[in-house]
């Protein structure tokens, strides 16, 4: 009824009419304008982190950028006509004062990588040395888990033009050299920093509890029958087997990879990785900070394997270490 006889009101006319018009369209100005000023009055989100992984177990390489974020976010992206700028913004977003403007990258696939604020948008701003166009450019988001203190993420995956990134496997012929780096672009990523503390010293602890099926060195390969590189070691267990982080960390990958199976890749800091694959399923995602002894993964027989296991990978710098000298 009050409906029915508002509808009537504001069609009336007459003195009266004017009157109540004028009374009642400063409160529908000011309820319309309420939203607007609660909107703008909202909290910036924040980039509280930056990551930049080379990923070479893919068909094709990539460069990924991860950059943590405070709350949900809608990037976009442009690249300019030459094909060797590319332009991520980050609506109503901050770039936090402690994060570094320029990550170190692989410049076999991104030339530079700045980041920064312009006007009320953080910009993330990306030179390639090779053109690239929409289907070497992946941007999208990942939800957080405020349980698990996991922030919400924007990936930016880049791909490499140069044909220069060799991709990550556990696997190499006989031909390569152990000395000679797996993969000189990745060794380049590291350049600078410090290496690990060092073998011997017992800062990891075993990711399972097992018999050593196969260690790291050249070996003839159980499947294709031919002597090849193993660059991690094999630890037989069984099915649903815990796999525990050897040290501390932030997961870099929690995913299928090509041969490793279901696998989780841990960056140490100081250019030190560890990767154990060939899960049965995983109990991390990408971001997730671990420490010692947290169960990353269960174990199975996924990707390249004949039995149950766990491949348990070091890499010092981009070069893989016999994990046996660290343990």
């Amino acid at each position: 009824m009050c409906y029915n006889r508002g509808v009537e009101f504001i069609a009336h006319k007459g003195e009266d009419s004017v009157y109540k018009k004028f009374l009642i369209w400063p409160l529908i100005v000011v309820a319309s304008l309420l939203p607007v000023g609660i909107s703008q009055g909202a909290s910036k989100t924040n980039i509280t982190n930056v990551r930049v992984v080379t990923r070479n177990d893919a068909d094709t390489p990539f460069v990924r950028t991860v950059l943590d974020v405070t709350g949900p976010v809608q990037p976009r992206f442009a690249i300019d006509k030459s094909g060797y700028n590319i332009v991520v913004t980050i609506p109503n977003t901050n770039l936090s004062r402690s994060i570094n403007p320029r990550p170190q990258v692989n410049q076999n696939v991104i030339s530079r990588l700045e980041l920064g604020n312009k006007g009320p948008h953080a910009e993330v701003r990306i030179r390639v040395p090779k053109a690239v166009n929409t289907k070497d450019l992946k941007v999208f988001t990942l939800d957080g888990n405020a349980k698990q203190k996991i922030s919400n993420r924007v990936v930016i995956d880049v791909n490499d033009k140069s044909g220069k990134v060799q991709q990550w496997s556990h696997w190499h012929d006989s031909k390569d050299s152990i000395s000679k780096p797996f993969s000189e672009s990745i060794k380049k990523d590291f350049k600078g920093r410090k290496p690990f503390a060092g073998p011997g010293r017992g800062d990891m602890i075993w990711p399972v509890k097992g018999v050593i099926t196969s260690p790291f060195g050249y070996r003839i390969h159980p499947i294709y029958g031919r002597q090849i590189l193993h660059s991690g070691m094999d630890i037989g267990v069984d099915y649903g087997t815990p796999v525990k982080a050897a040290m501390d960390g932030v997961v870099v990958e929690a995913d299928w990879i090509s041969g490793y199976g279901n696998a989780v890749v841990i960056d140490h800091g100081n250019g030190m990785t560890t990767l154990y694959g060939h899960n049965e399923r995983l109990n991390v995602i990408t971001g997730q900070t671990v420490k010692q002894g947290d169960v990353i993964a269960y174990a199975g027989s996924t990707g390249n394997s004949t039995g149950p296991h766990v491949h348990f990978e070091i890499r010092v710098n981009g070069e893989a270490v016999d994990p046996a000298l660290y343990l």
